[in-house]
């Protein structure tokens, strides 16, 4: 079985959806003979109405989901056929991020190959991440699982839920080592902000898609994926100049320069 496969079955996305349609279905039919069924009290009409009203307005989303090839390759499964991600996946040898994986991140999955990291069962291409890293939650119940948010130099914005509670202190050991290891930047921006620089993006990567026709933007892409230092200079000419700045002192220590060093050396290795 291919590795994306496997990767699906392991969380469970083909049951997920499955079960997505089988409540859709239940909700849709529960109106529908409902209504044929011609209740005598308002009540019951009004909830059989609101059940098909319910099946109909969720049924455009339920569709995406369910023709959305594989999960655990976010925003790039939208712009790759099943085989063309299966391909960009099958050939890579993962190996486990043994530096990240201490105290409440001990059992979640981190992995990396030479051009993709595995998190928690997503796969996110180091080359075209510019920005992102984990942010801190806060709940009343100390319930709120940790996400991971990214930026591609495509525009696309991903999260991924680490399915823990992080500390502040591990969340800026996992940014340092994002930082120090695949250069992407921890900046903190909000939410109006953060659409606003990635819609700036997306306008780069559309005028470099332009510079390289007529090739297919599959292709494209799967060339960035191996190198988007051209991309990624653009992108980051463009970003704001507090986005920019990193206090090496407080961002690197021991373990992170020489995993940089080490990376470099495979990187040199294999080009």
């Amino acid at each position: 079985m291919k590795q994306l496969r496997k990767t699906e079955w392991r969380r469970g996305y083909p049951i997920k959806k499955n079960l997505a349609l089988c409540a859709w279905g239940m909700l849709a039919l529960a109106g529908f003979a409902g209504i044929l069924a011609r209740p005598e009290n308002i009540p019951s009409l009004a909830a059989c109405v609101l059940a098909l009203a319910g099946a109909v307005l969720t049924l455009p989303r339920l569709l995406r989901y369910y023709r959305t090839t594989y999960q655990s390759l976010p925003a790039l499964n939208r712009r790759f056929t099943k085989e063309e991600q299966e391909e960009l996946i099958e050939q890579e040898n993962f190996e486990t991020i043994t530096e990240l994986k201490t105290e409440s991140m001990r059992w979640t999955d981190f992995a990396e190959s030479v051009h993709w990291l595995r998190i928690n069962g997503r796969y996110v291409p180091k080359e075209l991440v510019i920005l992102g890293g984990a942010e801190v939650t806060y709940s009343v119940m100390n319930r709120d699982t940790t996400p991971l948010i990214f930026l591609y130099a495509t525009g696309d914005m991903v999260k991924i839920d680490l399915g823990v509670q992080v500390s502040v202190q591990k969340i800026r050991e996992l940014n340092a080592y994002l930082w120090s290891c695949y250069h992407i930047f921890p900046g903190r921006t909000d939410r109006k902000k953060a659409d606003e620089l990635s819609s700036i993006f997306r306008v780069i990567y559309t005028e470099y898609l332009k510079e390289k026709e007529p090739r297919k933007e599959s292709r494209v892409l799967a060339d960035l994926i191996e190198d988007a230092g051209e991309l990624r200079k653009k992108c980051i000419e463009r970003m704001p100049s507090y986005l920019k700045k990193v206090d090496e002192k407080a961002w690197w220590n021991e373990k992170t320069r020489k995993k940089m060093q080490q990376w470099k050396k495979d990187r040199e290795n294999t080009s």
